[in-house]
């Protein structure tokens, strides 16, 4: 009687986490990397499934994730054997680097080919032919044998490997495989395997990949599409109608991020004992001063813009962006809650009406980050392996729902007769671009605090990248809400918009522009160093 094998990609680790390839590199497993380990041994102890030995790479993580299944399904105790034939792929320089920078790097289309190609390969990488080969010849000369004397397997590797035994299995050439986004410890047979790259979309892949690839720029078009459609269409959106959608649309993003969101991470977030708080504390002082001492509406609503904490999306930029996430997270959550107290002690010594201003940013916090929040850390904890799996096929959403935010803003606060202004009345229009140039000056100024920010903590670069993300991306659908019930401002938010979507799209070309320059420095390492022992061997 012939026995099986079931195979498990092992569960998420902090590379998976925070974005990076990690290949050979041993990397430990995330919080949700064991309870994803856990949860695949609940479904092998309810299946009934029964091994025999359980074969691993060489690397921590899939021979952590084998010892926490097999403990939960009662069959810790059977023979271990680590091959570093299933190993998972060298991915050469592409390496310890973050995923969405080297698309960007390389474009889309030849970091798919160098990644995903038999053709190519990363630069001092493994080729996809090699790990094929390898995996081919492990399946034939050493898991089949036993599977054909009746024994029962389980193999706890990796994505790209087990997905090369599901090429083989289902009698696919190389030049079909595309990325399967195959799930993180879920046990599944042969027929699983094959059922489930058969069931994968190329065509949905790759449009998620697209719209997360062109964000930035998706952002910034659809920004100034609101801009045509205002002027072409001109009617007005209600405030009331506005502070639904923006919490609407803002509660998609967030909850797309906080499912991949660390769930200790959040809650160790509330510490009032972290050293980023300083900076704040300046950024407040600085923001209030300027709030209490000037009596102009639009400087006043400027200063607010200082008093606001990091977009609830600072964490996905740290993501794309090669921040270290943790620090954005820690960031983003503890100043949502700081920052109503601040802004509330200010309030005190003005004549402004709390329910003005808070109102709108109660509903905007409660219903665009605390609910979706709630609700994506409870599904991530319950279903540990579901949860990721849906996150990955389907966060593409979430740029979505930023992307029509973009266009809905710039639509309602757009003035309607914005290509008459300086036609019609030239009052207003001398207003118009005289706001925008203070606006202009405002943003300037933020980003210059930001990098002076991000510098004064001489940490390494990932810690740099989010503390400058946070100090550059205030939460201006927050902002936008709390201040669109006052009167006489529309140019100013509108040109706040503008200035915003154009300042992350200029943020990302000077991220990838930094990433280019330590890629180009790896390739003039390794040629060189590939010189040099070219030059010894012929020495020799």
């Amino acid at each position: 009687m012939a026995g099986s094998i079931y195979f498990i990609r092992h569960g998420e680790t902090h590379a998976n986490e925070r974005n990076y390839l990690a290949g050979g590199i041993d990397v430990p497993l995330s919080e949700l990397g064991k309870r994803q380990a856990k949860e695949a041994g609940q479904i092998i102890l309810k299946k009934g499934l029964k091994f025999d030995e359980v074969h691993t790479s060489d690397l921590t993580r899939t021979k952590i994730t084998a010892l926490i299944a097999l403990k939960e399904s009662e069959q810790e105790n059977i023979p271990f054997i680590e091959s570093p034939e299933v190993r998972e792929r060298n991915f050469g320089i592409f390496a310890k680097n973050n995923k969405n920078l080297l698309k960007k790097s390389f474009g889309y289309e030849d970091y798919e080919k160098k990644l995903h190609s038999p053709l190519e390969f990363p630069d001092s990488g493994e080729t996809f032919e090699d790990m094929y080969n390898r995996v081919h010849k492990y399946y034939y000369n050493i898991l089949l044998p036993k599977v054909k004397s009746g024994k029962s397997i389980l193999v706890v590797c990796h994505k790209y490997i087990i997905e090369m035994f599901a090429l083989i299995f289902a009698g696919l050439k190389l030049d079909d495989y595309f990325d399967f986004r195959l799930p993180n410890a879920k046990p599944m047979s042969e027929k699983d395997l094959v059922s489930y790259i058969k069931s994968e979309s190329k065509l949905l892949k790759e449009i998620a990949d697209h719209l997360i690839y062109y964000s930035s720029w998706i952002t910034t078009l659809a920004a100034f599409l609101g801009i045509l459609a205002k002027a072409t269409i001109g009617l007005p959106l209600n405030n009331y109608i506005f502070l639904i959608i923006t919490c609407l649309l803002l509660g998609i993003s967030t909850f797309f991020i906080a499912l991949g969101l660390n769930t200790s991470c959040i809650n160790n977030s509330f510490d009032l004992k972290k050293p980023f708080l300083v900076l704040w504390c300046q950024k407040f002082a600085l923001a209030g001063c300027l709030f209490l001492l000037l009596k102009d509406n639009v400087a006043s609503v400027l200063a607010m813009l200082f008093l606001m904490p990091p977009a609830f999306t600072s964490p996905t930029l740290s993501l794309l962006w090669g921040g270290s996430l943790y620090l954005a997270i820690e960031n983003t959550f503890l100043l949502s809650l700081l920052s109503p107290l601040v802004i509330s002690c200010f309030l005190f010594c003005t004549n402004i009406s709390f329910s003005i201003l808070f109102i709108p940013f109660f509903t905007v916090m409660f219903f665009s980050m605390i609910v979706p929040t709630f609700v994506a850390q409870l599904i991530r904890t319950k279903k540990p392996i579901e949860s990721a799996k849906f996150a990955e096929h389907w966060k593409w959403l979430g740029v979505c729902s930023i992307i029509l935010l973009s266009f809905l803003s710039i639509y309602h606060f757009t003035p309607t007769i914005i290509f008459d202004l300086w036609s019609r009345d030239l009052g207003n229009s001398t207003l118009f671009f005289k706001q925008g140039i203070i606006v202009l000056s405002v943003f300037l100024f933020i980003k210059y605090f930001a990098y002076s920010a991000s510098i004064s903590i001489n940490k390494k670069i990932s810690y740099t990248t989010d503390i400058y993300i946070c100090h550059s991306t205030p939460n201006i659908f927050l902002w936008s809400n709390c201040i669109s019930f006052q009167s006489d401002i529309y140019y100013i938010i509108f040109w706040t918009f503008i200035a915003f979507f154009m300042g992350i799209l200029l943020d990302e070309i000077y991220f990838v522009y930094r990433f280019n320059q330590i890629m180009i420095s790896k390739k003039t390492g390794i040629f060189s160093l590939k010189a040099k022992k070219s030059k010894g061997t012929y020495n020799k």
